[in-house]
């Protein structure tokens, strides 16, 4: 089977010594494969982070802290209601949350209830 040939295509550098040579739809597809894997590489976030979203079972779970201590600190660890009703669910992104409970906690300035 003889490969497709773009035409269409014009050489981006005249002073290239194979400028005269025909792209394939092979090589094309290889060029937007290499260019999709470099562009993920370079958004993809630092440090190999995901997006992951777990319940409040689970994230208590991880650090071994308590099933209330979660849900009594749900906002700093970035606590996401699933719905408006008096039982909606609550999710965590896993990596903010982590980031949360490794930052020291600053002391509240107002007076400690009994």
């Amino acid at each position: 089977m003889k490969p497709q040939l773009l035409t269409d295509v014009e050489p981006s550098d005249e002073n290239d010594a194979r400028a005269d040579r025909l792209l394939t739809v092979a090589d094309v597809d290889a060029i937007a494969e290499a260019t999709a894997r470099r562009v993920v590489e370079i958004v993809a976030p630092p440090g190999g982070t995901t997006f992951a979203l777990v319940g409040a079972r689970e994230l208590a779970r991880e650090p071994g802290v308590s099933l209330d201590y979660v849900y009594s600190h749900a906002t700093e660890l970035g606590g996401m209601r699933l719905g408006s009703g008096r039982r909606a669910r609550i999710r965590f992104d896993l990596d903010r949350a982590r980031r949360a409970l490794e930052t020291p906690r600053q002391p509240s300035k107002g007076r400690r209830r009994r």
